[in-house]
């Protein structure tokens, strides 16, 4: 058996241990405490049937990646440059761990003063808390790079172009990649955070928002639960096919047994 198979099939056992012991843990409340995953599936479909959850994702979902695209676009460039001069690293490495420390809470408020509450306030939140981890990510990748390899590269004048996308950017990918899944995630929450608290009248913090209102536990959970999905998709299908595309060396490795 294949390596991504058997992930694949630890991964599958995972969730399903996961839901089972949520709904035995459900079955000691009332449904108006902690609902049933079979709860939460019927909230679901009532919302797809509805129409409500398929504007709202595609809501979230673009304020989601227009934000965390951002993030990666500054954090990556902005990384790889201080790696590869030390004064700019000492110059903004303490600049991004004072970002990093201010809540994602903090963030929303003054957003929300600057920006529009329904669209650029979610943008804005997300691209300041997901660069910190990009930046670090890519900071760190670049300076490991080995400085045999700078040293051969300079001996033989290869050009800073040829220097960057062929020795530092492979080497950058190792480090980068874990730094985006984490990213994703932190930008999810944000967005559904930024959107709650703004009172957005769209996406899925709104639909969270109305759920709260009428005490519909099992929509809140539902729309959470989407949101999980919804990373558990991205990862799946986009950042780690990503990888591997990136990484072809990797791909003998994956392939081989289990």
């Amino acid at each position: 058996m294949g390596r991504r198979t058997a992930a694949l099939g630890w991964g599958l056992l995972g969730i399903g241990a996961s839901l089972a012991l949520w709904h035995l843990i459900a079955l000691q409340y009332p449904p108006w405490a902690v609902p049933t995953p079979v709860d939460v599936a019927r909230e679901m479909v009532r919302l797809w049937r509805q129409g409500a959850l398929l504007s709202a994702v595609a809501v979230t979902t673009v304020r989601t990646l227009a934000g965390f695209g951002l993030a990666v676009l500054l954090g990556g460039v902005s990384g790889l440059i201080a790696g590869l001069l030390p004064p700019l690293r000492q110059a903004l490495a303490p600049v991004v761990t004072a970002i990093q420390g201010v809540p994602p809470v903090a963030l929303i408020i003054v957003a929300l003063l600057w920006f529009d509450a329904n669209s650029s306030a979610p943008v804005f939140t997300i691209t300041v808390a997901v660069l910190p981890i990009i930046f670090a990510a890519a900071l760190e990748g670049t300076r490991a790079v080995d400085r045999g390899l700078i040293e051969m590269a300079t001996v033989f004048r290869t050009p800073r172009r040829m220097l960057v996308t062929d020795v530092y950017l492979p080497h950058l990918l190792s480090y980068l990649f874990p730094a985006l899944v984490s990213g994703l995630g932190l930008a999810w929450k944000v967005a559904l955070l930024a959107e709650l608290m703004a009172g957005s009248r769209t996406g899925m913090g709104a639909g969270l928002g109305a759920a709260r209102v009428s005490l519909n536990v099992a929509g809140m959970f539902a729309w959470i639960a989407v949101v999980v999905i919804l990373l558990l998709a991205m990862e799946n299908l986009l950042l780690r096919p990503l990888k591997r595309r990136l990484e072809p060396w990797q791909r003998g490795r994956e392939g081989g047994g289990g």
